[in-house]
Formats: structure tokens, C-alpha cells, sequence
């Protein structure tokens, strides 16, 4: 989503506005791996690991894959699950003093977070974003100063 306005106090005299907020998540089920990548029918190409071949460290937030299913894990991997937060602002105040002459203030704020639930609720979501996230600010100021000749 992204949000935008500008307003003209004055002909000399405006605010703009951008912001951006981005919220995801991802989960995922039904681990596979490919056993035939070039089988015509796609339901070919995978076969879904078993519950006796996956076993989840809470812990280590990894997957220990079995595929012999002889107790001990053959390879593991890092949990695929994840959740990104992101905003991004920026508010411009410009004023035209004189012809030609401008000043500048400038606000800009990033906000982004990740973590690996892949749990998506949208108001939660947002909560995270604006009050468990730490902001970056930016503030800067531009003056021009025409010289007449």
C-alpha cells in the first residue's frame, strides 16, 4: 500500500507526504523433495516427506530430515517460515521564501523487522511494525539562495 498526499498552503508554502507499510508472512507445509525434476506430470517430479522422516527442533527452529528412516537425521534445515515488517516515510515541508529561494525540511523514517513465525494477523501486524520496531529518522534541511545578477 502506499500513501501520498501533497498540500499547497500556499502557492510558496506546501507539505508532501509518502508512506509505504509492508506487511508478509510466509509458511510453509508439505516438505518434498524432488525425485524426478523432469517428469511431464508435475505430481511426479516430488515425493512428500513422511511425518516418521521430519522432526522439528522448536529450539533451533531447524527441520532434521530422516529419509532412510533409520533414527538418525541425514541433513537439516533452517525453518522456512518468516514474517517481514517494513515502512518507509518521508514528510517535505517547502517554502519559497523570495523568487528562487527555497527552504527544505525533510523527515525521512524507515522502519523493518523479520522473524520466523509465519503467522499472518494483520493487526497484529501492524502493532509490530509501529511499536516493536525501533525507528530510523532522518532529518535534514535545504536552503537555496538565489543570487540576482
Amino acid at each position: 500500500m502506499i500513501v501520498r498526499f501533497t498540500y499547497n498552503i500556499t502557492p510558496d508554502f506546501t507539505i508532501q507526504y509518502y508512506g509505504m507499510p509492508f506487511i508478509s508472512a510466509g509458511k510453509y507445509n508439505d516438505f518434498s523433495y524432488i525425485s524426478d525434476s523432469k517428469a511431464s506430470d508435475f505430481t511426479d517430479r516430488f515425493i512428500r516427506y513422511t511425518p516418521d522422516q521430519l522432526k522439528y527442533d522448536e529450539s533451533a527452529q531447524t527441520w532434521s530430515v530422516d529419509e532412510n528412516t533409520d533414527g538418525t537425521a541425514d541433513y537439516q534445515f533452517d525453518n522456512p517460515d518468516f514474517n517481514v515488517f517494513d515502512f518507509n516515510s518521508n514528510l517535505v515541508i517547502r517554502w519559497e521564501y523570495q523568487p528562487g529561494s527555497i527552504l527544505y525540511v525533510v523527515w525521512t523514517q524507515s522502519r523493518n523487522d523479520s522473524h520466523s513465525t509465519g503467522d499472518f494477523n494483520f493487526g497484529n501486524d501492524v502493532r509490530d511494525l509501529f511499536n516493536k520496531t525501533y525507528p530510523h529518522d532522518v532529518f535534514l534541511v535545504k536552503l537555496s539562495y538565489r543570487i540576482g545578477l
